[in-house]
């Protein structure tokens, strides 16, 4: 290889060395001993041997870190999370993994809006937020739920940091995804009714305390449900225990579908649930709640046929001082409910 390469510097070499003008060389000639040796020569190709050991060097040394170069940002494309954008949200750049997890190609997602990963169920509140911190030029973290293209979600710990052009304005930004998935799971499992699949009363609680300090702070007002379902001792007794869980994932199913999606419905233990009812007054509350009482009623039941539950209703006041006094309140309201023939709301303010 190397020779390959000297070869033709050489005959150049000495093709101009043979040009050279004698008197442009004098002042070489007479301090070189004339002994039969062409020693400009040899000292031209030396120079130019040298010369070229150093530019092959140094290509090497520049190949080679290239070839890392390349090779760590194969790695980095096929296994992290990454994504670029500009400052309206429309993607300039993703990794393969990330096209990879969310089902989609490069060329679906380059030039598509950030957007067609959002999770419809997320606050907006949250994404608010995001675009607040990154317009002042700041990072932000945090956890999100992003949608795939088949519709089916994965979870990822976001890390968003403002892209600066040279004027200091900002120009888009990077995102660098870490996927959580496995642990969400994980953590849904801890948090979840493993008959219902709603949120267990860990869940409730956690969530219960939360909306109580937002309540607080803020000056805002929540409302809790708690229902029991009617005579289910009866249900369990006559029809067996399966019948009496097919009866509780009916009811938490029809629950489910007609609440807000901002409202938390959980499985309070045996056949009582709660729904906590976010930003939500005493009144609208039972609205809610006769609602929910007239879905039940109506609905079949497979084994048992129709069944009935009884609702209270109690909300948050200012003087509370913790989620049990507000559920002591509905414990009342429901009790009365049971009280007055079943199959009713009431509330205790």
């Amino acid at each position: 290889m190397i020779l390959k390469f000297f070869i033709p510097i050489f005959f150049t070499v000495s093709l101009y060395a043979s040009s050279l003008d004698q008197s442009t060389l004098t002042g070489w000639i007479d301090l070189i001993p004339q002994e039969g040796f062409d020693y400009l020569l040899i000292l031209v190709t030396l120079t130019f041997i040298i010369t070229g050991l150093f530019l092959i060097y140094r290509y090497r040394v520049a190949h080679n870190y290239n070839q890392h170069i390349k090779k760590y940002l194969d790695v980095i494309d096929k296994n992290i999370l990454i994504s670029s954008g500009d400052i309206n949200g429309t993607i300039t750049d993703i990794s393969e993994a990330l096209c990879k997890i969310s089902g989609y190609t490069k060329e679906e997602l380059i030039g598509q809006n950030h957007t067609i990963f959002r999770d419809p169920d997320t606050p907006k509140e949250v994404y608010k937020e995001m675009w607040e911190n990154i317009q002042a030029g700041k990072p932000w973290d945090g956890e999100l739920r992003k949608l795939k293209k088949d519709g089916t979600f994965f979870w990822v710990d976001a890390h968003i940091s403002p892209i600066f052009s040279k004027d200091g304005s900002i120009e888009g930004y990077s995102i660098i995804n870490q996927d959580i998935t496995d642990k969400k799971y994980i953590e849904e499992l801890s948090v979840t009714d493993q008959l219902t699949q709603i949120s267990n009363r860990l869940a409730l609680q956690n969530t219960f305390d939360r909306e109580l300090d937002i309540a607080k702070r803020h000056k805002k007002v929540f409302s809790i449900i708690l229902l029991d379902v009617d005579d289910f001792k009866l249900v369990n007794d006559t029809f067996g225990h399966h019948a009496g869980d097919i009866t509780l994932i009916k009811i938490s199913s029809t629950l489910k579908k007609n609440i807000r999606n901002i409202d938390v419905l959980g499985r309070w233990g045996g056949e009582e649930f709660l729904i906590i009812c976010h930003e939500t007054d005493a009144a609208q509350a039972h609205v809610l709640a006769e609602k929910l009482r007239k879905s039940i009623e109506g609905t079949l039941f497979e084994t048992v046929g129709s069944q009935t539950c009884s609702f209270g209703i109690s909300q948050y006041r200012s003087d509370d001082k913790s989620s049990n006094e507000i559920i002591n309140r509905a414990d009342k309201a429901l009790y009365e409910a049971k009280r007055c023939g079943k199959n009713t709301v009431k509330t205790l303010l």
